[in-house]
């Protein structure tokens, strides 16, 4: 169990290069960042930077060309799939900009979706689970909604509540309010702000200066690098 205060990501000479028969493409160069258990960080910086890849190989959606990613005391740079999904499925969760809600599943069955794969996890224990995580959301009173019937405030809450029902130790948010109006995305930054305030390391992509001062820690990335970092709050 890492404590509050410790490190849980640690990115060391991190690089990712995608390559094709004719391009080679440096998306992350000698990248050194460190991440502590419950922190707030924003990830800034201009179309093309980076921040899309970082939140990727941050999430364990991808592997990274070079150097070291340490998940806690774990290297998982080198992890097979099947190792970064189990620790995905159990350390992660994700909030996009899309949403990526199914439209076919209610919103209780989309937020259901993210503990089917915990074996360790019973019948009611998930039914619990997923009606604490509405109700935290407010959105409880539309479980057996679709996703198309729904707000767009309404779809994000949701999403947040498929991240947080398997209670991860990081939330990753990509463009977490970019779909929203000013008043549901201040909304949503409130909420991600008291989970933040409970323990949760949140990473957050953003454009949004104004949403960016929510966090602790700003990072501002250009060419795959790190250019700028700035303190917003003393933990």
């Amino acid at each position: 169990m890492i404590a509050a205060g410790e490190c849980m990501l640690k990115l060391k000479h991190l690089t990712k290069i995608y390559r094709t028969t004719e391009v080679e493409t440096t998306a992350l160069r000698d990248l050194d960042l460190e991440i502590s258990v419950g922190e707030f960080v924003a990830v800034m910086g201009p179309s093309g930077c980076g921040k899309s890849t970082f939140l990727n190989i941050v999430g364990m959606l991808d592997n990274p060309s070079g150097g070291e990613y340490w998940f806690g005391d774990q290297n998982v740079a080198g992890y097979s799939e099947t190792q970064l999904a189990e620790l995905r499925k159990n350390a992660v969760g994700f909030v996009f900009q899309s949403f990526n809600l199914i439209d076919e599943l209610t919103v209780y069955e989309n937020v259901e979706l993210a503990l089917l794969y915990h074996r360790d996890v019973s019948t009611s224990e998930r039914r619990t689970r997923v009606r604490d995580a509405l109700e935290r959301m407010k959105i409880a009173h539309r479980a057996r909604h679709n996703p198309q019937q729904l707000s767009g405030g309404q779809q994000q809450r949701t999403a947040i509540a498929r991240a947080l029902v398997a209670r991860p130790k990081l939330i990753l948010a990509d463009e977490p309010t970019g779909n929203l109006d000013s008043t549901t995305g201040e909304e949503v930054m409130q909420l991600l702000t008291q989970l933040n305030g409970e323990g949760t390391t949140v990473v957050m992509v953003t454009h949004s200066h104004a949403h960016a001062e929510y966090a602790h820690r700003i990072v501002n990335l250009l060419d795959g690098a790190i250019v700028t970092e700035n303190i917003r709050q003393i933990l």
